[in-house]
Order: C-alpha cells, then structure tokens, then sequence
C-alpha cells in the first residue's frame, strides 16, 4: 500500500517535494559518492523541477536520466529531455550528468541496443524515481494494452528498457522496464487534480495490471511509494 501524502497547494508540494529528493541525493551521495535520480516529463512535474534546481547539493555527483521518452528529437516540444534539460538542469544543477533514452535511430525499436548500452553507464540503482500517472493508468511509457506491456513488466527480462507503441496515446516510446524502476531506492507518484486522485483510487482498488500498468508499482512489495498529490 502506497502512502498517500496531500498538499494544500501545488506550491507547497513542489517545495517540500523538492527538498525530499535533495535529501536522498544527498545521502546517496555521502554514501558512495554519486547519486541518481530518474524523472518523468509531462506538465505535473515543471514546478518540481525549478524547485529542486533551486536546491543546495553537490550537482556535480548527480547522474540524471528518464524514466521514459517519446521516440522524437530532444529539441522537439514533446521531448521529454527538452523538458528536463530546460526546467532542471539549470543554475547549479546544470553540474549533473545527463543520460537521454533518444538516439539517432529512427524507432525505439532500432535505438533499444544503445539506449541498453547508455544507461549501462548510468549508476544503478536510482536513489530516487519520480513517476507520474496518465488518465488511462500508464505509469512512464508502460500503457495498457501495448503489444510490449508484458516484456516490460516481466521482472526476468534482464533488460533495462523496451520500446513500446501505446494504443491509447500517439507517438512511439521508449521505456524503463519494472525491474530497474522497482529497483529504485526511493519511489513517488506525482500527482495532480481531482481527476488523477479518482484514478490512483480505482489502480489502488483494482489488481488488473494489464488495464491499469501504474498498479505494478502500487501493489509491489519491494519499494515503498509515496504518493504526493495536491488539487
């Protein structure tokens, strides 16, 4: 059971939201001497990111990269590591280490195998996951429905990210796979509006991953999630 934690205003969560990361990457960082954080995109976490740019820490030690990107072109204005690299990576935080998912290749398909290979370099696991939820219950790029689903939430797969094409949103994309998401040391759903707290309540009511994939990280036992969320 996730902890559900409610804010009086987008302000205050992104405030206290930002300082929490900046405490987990600081820890990791005092404990080995690097730290990682992987992030959503989408509009919900834009304040979080300028709050936590804003946040005292060794930037230089941190390593950030996605929890998953649409397959277009990083200045695209639905990238997501336009996203991050417009609202996070600035001021101090402009120190960190970026690793994006999107390669030259023309499918996620085709790009798997480097983005395999990139995120090798990444330190694992991450020190904190930041994770959004779509209206039809996605969680990162893992959609109900799509033909990959399955291999991605298969716990055995040995692979860090699958390319998945939604049948509920366009654009191909590619995702991290459960494994290395529920590997994560610090796990958070980010949400915001009435309508995302109606959701969240029927993923936490339901046991059907495959309709809604975000139940994968609400029912697992191996990482706690908190859930922020504000009106």
């Amino acid at each position: 059971m996730a902890h559900f934690a409610e804010f009086p205003s987008a302000v205050t969560l992104n405030q206290s939201f930002a300082r929490k990361v900046a405490d987990s990457l600081r820890q990791g960082i005092e404990a080995r001497g690097h730290a990682t954080l992987v992030v959503s995109g989408g509009r919900t976490p834009l304040g979080l990111f300028e709050q936590l740019a804003r946040q005292p820490l060794d930037w230089g030690n941190v390593v950030i990269t996605l929890a998953d990107e649409r397959w277009v072109d990083p200045d695209d204005e639905l990238s997501n590591e336009r996203l991050v690299r417009r609202a996070l990576l600035t001021g101090p935080a402009a120190a960190a280490t970026f690793v994006g998912l999107k390669n030259s290749q023309a499918t996620p398909d085709e790009g798997a195998a480097a983005t395999e290979a990139a995120l090798a370099q990444v330190p694992w696991p991450a020190d904190v996951l930041v994770l959004g939820m779509g209206a039809d219950g996605h969680t990162a790029s893992l959609f109900p429905g799509a033909a990959n689903l399955p291999a991605a939430l298969a716990m055995d797969s040995g692979r860090r990210c699958f390319a998945i094409s939604p049948v509920t949103a366009p654009l191909a994309r590619l995702t991290l796979s459960l494994p290395v998401l529920l590997s994560s040391r610090h796990i958070y759903l980010h949400l915001v509006g009435e309508a995302k707290r109606e959701r969240y309540e029927q993923a936490e009511q339901g046991e059907d991953v495959n309709e809604m994939p975000v139940r994968a990280i609400l029912h697992q036992q191996q990482t706690p999630v908190d859930v922020y969320w504000t009106a």
